[in-house]
């Protein structure tokens, strides 16, 4: 039986339109091209948003990028370019298809210049059901279509790659997952609504206030959560709290420096012990790095994208 390009069967199939691209943000200092686009409205239970990344050839820069409590399906059709994670000793070189499972710390990415890459943030349960397996056991990891045992995301790969422009590989995308997530449900109430409070409170929760308000017992609710999120629920209100932190670090951190006192740290060590977690150093000298290591990639997705 001849395989359906599905990427094609989409860009003629009238009723699935994917949204109209975002604004098309650019530095106004270096050639750096970074676009987040929602996906198809029935995919937004699976998928948080689809991005775009290119940079001119020729330019390498570093990147910090912050976990986010998404894990990432990423297109590389530029330069090679390298997966540092410092705290673990990994260092990967990346050139094609891969996905990275939910991260518990920060990694420095090396891009060589010449970079071209479409990326998908999926939220906990679109990554479990596509990939129907614990993902805890791919937390903090990068693997290939090969390593996941599914071809399907190396041909994706491909049909993209075919595609005649943003738009249409946006098409392809939607179509894609159209047919792959739209299936029976198999999420868990438990975690939803775990998800839901974290988020809620911006990761400023107990987990102890966790558990009662779900009424679970905190073992069943680690062990469902590592299984449909990759991570323990801790670990992932720590995320999503240091995340909101990271933002009002930039945008008010400068005027009002016990903004954090707010946000569920107890006092300034507590802030500085997370602050070194996540990024290798304090705030005051992060500052002072900025000039040699860019962020600038996840800033700009913290204020262009709507989590969750």
């Amino acid at each position: 039986m001849e395989q359906i390009n599905w990427c094609i069967l989409g860009l003629i199939i009238q009723n699935i339109r994917c949204h109209p691209l975002c604004k098309i943000m650019r530095s106004p200092v270096e050639n750096l091209h970074y676009q987040v686009i929602p996906p198809h409205p029935l995919l937004a239970t699976y998928i948080a948003c689809y991005w775009i990344l290119r940079t001119g050839a020729g330019q390498s820069r570093r990147e910090l990028i912050l976990p986010d409590g998404y894990a990432e399906l990423i297109l590389n059709y530029g330069a090679t370019y390298s997966w540092h994670d410092h705290g673990r000793q990994i260092k990967r070189d990346m050139k094609t298809v891969h996905l990275v499972g939910e991260r518990d710390a920060t990694i420095l990415v090396e891009l060589r210049g010449g970079i071209q890459q479409v990326g998908v943030k999926f939220k906990p349960i679109g990554l479990f059901t596509l990939l129907r397996q614990p993902l805890n056991e791919i937390s903090n990891q990068m693997l290939s279509p090969e390593e996941l045992n599914d071809p399907s995301l190396q041909l994706l790969y491909d049909q993209v790659k075919e595609t005649p422009g943003d738009a249409a590989s946006i098409e392809c995308l939607n179509t894609f997952f159209l047919n792959r997530l739209l299936v029976e449900s198999l999420g868990d109430p438990v975690i939803g609504g775990a998800i839901h409070l974290i988020l809620q409170h911006q990761g400023n929760l107990r987990i102890d206030t966790l558990n009662s308000s779900l009424d679970v017992h905190y073992k069943v609710l680690e062990r469902k959560f590592k299984t449909y999120v990759g991570l323990s629920p801790k670990t992932f209100a720590r995320i999503v709290r240091f995340k909101h932190t990271y933002k009002q670090f930039h945008r008010i951190g400068h005027h009002d420096p016990s903004f954090f006192l707010d946000l569920g740290y107890y006092d300034q060590n507590h802030f500085i012990k997370d602050f070194k977690h996540f990024l290798h150093t304090t705030p005051s000298a992060y500052l002072r790095k900025q000039r040699a290591l860019s962020d600038e990639i996840v800033r700009r997705g913290l204020v262009e994208r709507h989590d969750f």
